[in-house]
């Protein structure tokens, strides 16, 4: 299945609201570097709170129960290599930053539900993050699911208003610069016209 064709993300990349930003990770659109630097922040931003994705008791649950807190949406699987080296900083984001303004929510994209949580929390032993799951057709109505691990910051309206795709060194300072500036109430359209003014200076 074509999941380009049911993401308002995508689509809204593709139109290049942030230059084609959003395929950095590969069509080489601008230099991916790694860490937050390389978030592609939208013009626009996207409502996302009436996705549904599931617990780990297959309990749904909507993406508006976050409102009110910045959100690192993660998606993963377990036959993604890259994915299973960044959970481990991922959890390590959530246990610094996590609290009542912040959260980290991992959703896989496996079939195999119980692989998933026994590579989450057996293999790479999560203490701090939660486990979700959704299938990939299901989200790629909302999200683009051709490319994994991709991280989405959603604001505290339930709205996506950055993106990343490819493994990210969450353990770098950067991290937390930017996500304590986006908690403290910086806007995502302010960190997209510092990025633009860095990438004319360079």
């Amino acid at each position: 299945m074509n999941y380009r064709a049911y993401s308002p993300l995508l689509l809204v990349f593709l139109m290049s609201l942030f230059g084609g930003e959003a395929l950095a990770a590969r069509n080489g659109g601008e230099q991916f570097d790694g860490t937050v630097n390389s978030f592609g922040w939208l013009k626009r931003p996207i409502a996302v709170n009436h996705v549904q994705i599931r617990n780990v008791q297959e309990k749904q649950v909507g993406l508006s129960q976050f409102n009110g807190k910045i959100i690192l949406l993660n998606l993963w699987a377990t036959w993604c290599p890259p994915c299973i080296k960044e959970l481990p900083a991922l959890d390590r984001l959530q246990q610094r930053l996590g609290k009542d303004n912040f959260e980290v929510v991992a959703i896989s994209l496996d079939d195999d539900v119980k692989l998933a949580g026994e590579m989450f929390f057996d293999t790479l032993l999560i203490k701090s993050m939660a486990l979700y799951f959704e299938s990939a057709e299901n989200l790629g109505r909302d999200f683009p699911v051709d490319v994994v691990p991709a991280s989405f910051l959603i604001d505290r309206k339930g709205q996506a208003v950055g993106v990343i795709r490819g493994y990210v060194d969450w353990d770098s300072a950067e991290t937390d610069v930017v996500i304590k500036r986006l908690i403290a109430g910086v806007t995502a359209a302010s960190l997209r016209a510092e990025k633009a003014q860095q990438q004319q200076a360079e």
